[in-house]
């Protein structure tokens, strides 16, 4: 699983605010709402994408409010999609050093780490989220764990945090594909691609990786057809990070590439 297709967890809906920048004047601090909408804006600008601007603001709240870990949660967020992962950790270590109970911080820390290979501490964070009773989506941190487990090669610690995450969310489609992940490994290529397909199931729209599991699994058992099948729906998924994968087999298998753009 790519570090991109975590980014869900990372992601929150889009405020209908006014997207102006708000000027910070020597008073504007006094006014109660005015940190409140500049958080606001952080998140719609981050949600659209405009980094600088979401980090703009965010900054400017900081001068407000230097004691917020929420603020500092999103500013992490807002380095990590820059890529400045070490500018994120030091946001994230902040919120969670103001608020060690804002599990958000401590999530988005894990998958950081998770990008850059550091299986272990990833997981000291998952397990503080995962051992929180009133975080409201225990499934991530387990699901996450799994694959951190995965990528060790601890495949029974794995399939424990995978199980756990599918116990507590039976419709979460991310784990099902890291358990398809997780019986490749073990060579159990039917039970991988029941799994592929269930995580496809629940997931039809806009999740390329499973799909490209599920093609690499028939083109072990060299049924080409289905996987050029396969191979074309993760393709066009715009944005995946399987995509340009895709493609490469594609080509490998002798499928035909037909669509707009590759």
């Amino acid at each position: 699983m790519k570090l991109k297709n975590l980014t869900w967890l990372l992601a929150a809906a889009a405020l209908s605010l006014p997207l102006a920048s708000c000027p910070l004047k020597p008073t504007a601090c006094k006014n109660k709402q005015y940190v409140s909408v500049l958080k606001e804006q952080v998140v719609q600008l981050y949600n659209r994408g405009d980094y600088i601007g979401a980090l703009r603001a965010a900054k400017d709240a900081e001068a407000c409010r230097p004691k917020d870990a929420e603020l500092y949660y999103w500013m992490g967020l807002i380095y990590f999609k820059r890529e400045k992962p070490q500018d994120a950790i030091e946001a994230l270590k902040k919120s969670i050093a103001i608020d060690p109970k804002y599990m958000e911080s401590h999530l988005a820390l894990g998958v950081i780490y998770l990008s850059l290979q550091m299986w272990d501490a990833a997981i000291d964070q998952f397990e503080i989220v995962a051992e929180d009773d009133l975080f409201p989506r225990p499934w991530e941190p387990y699901n996450n764990m799994g694959w951190a487990y995965l990528q060790k090669g601890d495949l029974d610690h794995a399939a424990e945090s995978l199980a756990k995450a599918i116990r507590l969310n039976p419709k979460y489609c991310p784990a099902y594909c890291n358990l398809g992940e997780l019986y490749s490994k073990q060579g159990q290529s039917q039970k991988a691609m029941e799994s592929y397909l269930k995580s496809i199931a629940l997931c039809p729209d806009g999740y390329a990786r499973p799909h490209f599991l599920l093609a690499q699994e028939y083109g072990k058992l060299k049924y080409y057809q289905q996987a050029c099948s396969e191979l074309t729906k993760a393709a066009r998924v715009t944005g995946a990070p399987e995509a340009e994968s895709a493609i490469e087999y594609m080509h490998l298998y002798g499928c035909p590439v037909q669509f707009t753009g590759q």
